[in-house]
Formats: structure tokens, C-alpha cells, sequence
């Protein structure tokens, strides 16, 4: 199988783990792995207090499924260049990105995963500035 296959494949195998939030819906957690996400004490209270069923907690992860499936359909048109980042592109025109295979002797790369959360602030603080 080719590493784009492949990639695509392990890309759907992660949306369905992620996707299975049923446990944490039933007994929410005091702390998430990253703080910024924790979960108030009202909000904690309140998922306790639901009465989850199996149908139900199956609506709820097909439904967060589909999102995180749509949210990586979008994040790869962005890739690809067929969509636009909403936020302005200093160089005027986007014409995507290319991931390429990594090779075993390549270093001092940065990675989009580490890049991932570190950008979240910028993020945060550019559509949070006029609340």
C-alpha cells in the first residue's frame, strides 16, 4: 500500500478513537490532557446529571465523527489549495502546502504537531481581540 493510503487509512482509524467519547460523557473528567480545555465545574455537573443511553451516547459519537471528519476534509483542501485560510496571507495568493515523506536523515525539522498547540494561543488571541 502507498504512504498516502496508508496515511488516509490511519487518519480514519484516529477520527473513530477520537470519536469515542461515551466514557468521558458518563464520567467527564476533572483535568483534559491540555488545561485550556478543562471542563468547569457546572459543566462537569451538568453531564453527570444526563441520563446517557446507548442509543444516545451512539448519535453523540457519530456526530462528533462526522465533525472531526470535516474538519480534516477541510484542513486537507487547505492543504491541497483548494480552499483559502480565513485569516490574511501575507503573500496574497495560497496555493496550498506539500507534506512530503520524511527521510530518515532529515533534522531540525519542526513538526505541525508541536506546531499545533503552540499556534493555538496566536489563534486564541487574533479572534478573541475585539471580546
Amino acid at each position: 500500500m502507498d504512504s498516502r493510503q496508508l496515511f488516509l487509512r490511519e487518519i480514519h482509524n484516529i477520527i473513530k478513537e477520537y470519536s469515542e467519547i461515551g466514557e468521558q460523557l458518563k464520567k467527564p473528567p476533572k483535568e483534559l490532557p491540555w488545561e485550556e480545555f478543562n471542563l468547569t465545574k457546572n459543566e462537569i455537573s451538568a453531564l453527570e446529571h444526563q441520563e446517557f443511553t446507548d442509543e444516545s451516547i451512539s448519535a453523540i459519537e457519530k456526530i462528533v465523527r462526522d465533525n472531526i471528519m470535516g474538519a480534516f476534509h477541510s484542513a486537507f483542501c487547505l492543504l491541497d489549495g483548494v480552499s483559502d485560510p480565513l485569516s490574511e496571507n501575507d503573500e496574497g495568493i495560497w496555493v496550498g502546502l506539500k507534506l512530503e515523506e520524511k527521510q530518515e536523515d532529515e533534522e531540525d525539522e519542526e513538526f505541525l504537531h508541536d506546531e499545533l498547540y503552540s499556534s493555538y494561543w496566536d489563534w486564541h488571541e487574533s479572534n478573541n481581540k475585539d471580546k
